[in-house]
């Protein structure tokens, strides 16, 4: 098994990494630099490209898929360090004899060392603690390693690659505190590739007869979906919520590896249901029942890869009463009150969903979804405001 594992190893490399962590109110606090960047943090990276002779991988180039695991050292005592492992796809744009450019999107977990509760002092859990890192709740967290690579090949199969990247870390919100860590760096690395490139177009020509119809060769299709997860608000108010969301969306398949749809999405937030407490941030004694919920129509282009999609979905918020409501942004003492807002308004795009800031009308949602038989799909997401995450969910769907 592990040989039959080792003779499908396409390729090897090893990279230094370096760069910095973005401002975000909470990393500053906690390396007492206000508005600034953070670093450098450094690490050190491991993968393994395989080469299958997937026919969906044939129209990305020839894309290849991995395995990697990589150490950052987050450059400051309070942060510690990170372990994740992660698989991720290498999808070239340009391949030349002695060059190569290309993505590597990736997703994985992140294992902190350093965390609110193991860096605030006896005694003073869930309190506003100078010096405590605020910026993760959680030692398990997902990794998002999304890069821009380019090879240059040397000799024998080796060659030097240099690539550039941002670098998520967070939980979804399902632990508080998580502002979560935005690193933009970039690494140096060597590859050893173990399969030359004419045996790989060997195996994708015998693969392309074998071709099944799959997604993306499909004109038109439409899919409704409903997903559940949880969150917290608020680190000192540890009640944790129920989020879920429904969806429905039609898609224009402009090529077998793309398409791009239109939707509406509903989402309910439990959170926001009617309730008193001791902090200002998620005291809400002029909730109403319709709070709970948001309805927005989304702009979803997505890419396919066989039976798999990934999407970023853009919407825009059509019935948001949260919007009238913000008990998060009145400091402690004053009274609150439903604000009178239109659609669209102005707000601090960066800063949406961050405490003192509103949601604001713009969502993201990373869409995640693997296609079964029977026309049933099972999906993952991730919904934002821009660089703050709201929630994760799971959920299951239907197309045709």
């Amino acid at each position: 098994m592990i040989f039959s594992v080792l003779l499908l190893i396409n390729s090897v490399t090893v990279s230094l990494q370096g760069g910095a962590v973005m401002p975000d109110g909470k990393v500053d606090k906690v390396v007492e630099a206000p508005k600034e960047w953070h670093g450098p943090v450094w690490g050190v990276d491991v993968n393994m490209d395989f080469a299958p002779d997937w026919e969906a991988l044939q129209d990305w180039n020839d894309a290849t898929v991995g395995v990697g695991l990589t150490y950052w050292n987050m450059g400051h005592e309070q942060l510690g360090h990170a372990i994740a492992p992660y698989i991720y796809m290498n999808v070239p744009f340009v391949k030349k004899p002695h060059f190569e450019l290309g993505v590597r999107p990736g997703l994985g977990a992140a294992f902190m060392t350093k965390t609110y509760r193991n860096t605030v002092p006896d005694g003073h859990m869930f309190v506003d603690v100078v010096g405590a890192n605020q910026c993760v709740g959680s030692v398990t967290n997902l990794y998002f390693p999304e890069e821009l690579y380019v090879n240059f090949p040397l000799i024998n199969g080796w060659s030097i690659g240099l690539t550039g990247g941002w670098y998520h870390i967070s939980n979804g919100s399902i632990r508080q505190p998580n502002s979560g860590y935005n690193i933009f760096g970039g690494e140096l690395g060597v590859r050893k590739l173990m399969e030359d490139d004419e045996a790989k177009r060997r195996k994708g020509e015998e693969a392309k007869g074998e071709r099944r119809e799959g997604i993306g060769d499909k004109k038109w299709s439409v899919a409704i979906a409903g997903t559940m997860g949880g969150r917290q608000v608020y680190y000192r108010d540890q009640q944790s919520f129920m989020v879920g969301s429904l969806h429905a969306a039609a898609y224009w398949h402009a090529h077998n590896i793309f398409r791009l749809g239109g939707g509406v999405d509903v989402f309910y937030d439990g959170a926001y249901v009617q309730r008193e407490t001791h902090f200002s941030k998620t005291n809400l004694s002029l909730a109403q029942p319709g709070d709970c919920w948001r309805v927005g129509v989304s702009l979803q282009p997505e890419f396919v890869v066989g039976n798999f999609t990934a999407g970023l979905h853009v919407g825009a918020y059509m019935y948001d009463p949260v919007k009238a409501l913000e008990p998060q942004w009145k400091e402690d003492g004053l009274p609150q009150e439903r604000l009178d807002k239109p659609v669209f308004y102005a707000y601090d795009l960066l800063n949406a969903g961050s405490a003192g800031y509103p949601d604001g009308w713009l969502y993201t949602e990373v869409v995640l979804r693997y296609h079964l038989p029977w026309h049933v799909f099972v999906q993952a997401m991730m919904k934002s405001h821009l660089t703050k995450v709201e929630f994760v969910s799971l959920g299951i769907g239907f197309w045709y």
